[in-house]
């Protein structure tokens, strides 16, 4: 069964979004339903998900919590292997602090070598 839904976005985010459907060669409605599906699938995949709908509010913080935890470490691994990059092609370590908001230091001692 196909259903329809309002979408609470400006006019302007609406229209950027239109276009990205059209330079992707697939209607609007087509493009909501794979983002849709990406959405549940993602979702699907965290420990909020898996906690029962009558689940304490306790329980359903604490699951929350651990897929921010492992957000966080994607995350970190990303910037490790983006400091690392930056610095090999000619940055430095100041420079990938800055972007960082950190000091020199503290960046490269966190992100000077590969994580284990």
């Amino acid at each position: 069964m196909t259903q329809l839904a309002r979408v609470g976005v400006s006019a302007e985010a609406w229209q950027a979004f239109r276009q990205l459907a059209l330079r992707r060669g697939i209607s609007v409605s087509a493009y909501l339903g794979k983002l849709v599906e990406s959405e549940l699938r993602r979702h699907s995949q965290t420990k909020i998900a898996a906690a029962p709908a009558d689940a304490a509010p306790r329980d359903e913080a604490i699951a929350a919590l651990d897929d921010v935890r492992r957000s966080i470490d994607e995350l970190d691994d990303v910037a490790g292997r983006l400091a690392r990059a930056a610095v090999a092609h000619g940055g430095s370590w100041a420079d990938v602090a800055s972007s960082l908001r950190l000091r020199a230091d503290v960046a490269e001692n966190a992100y000077g070598r590969p994580s284990a």
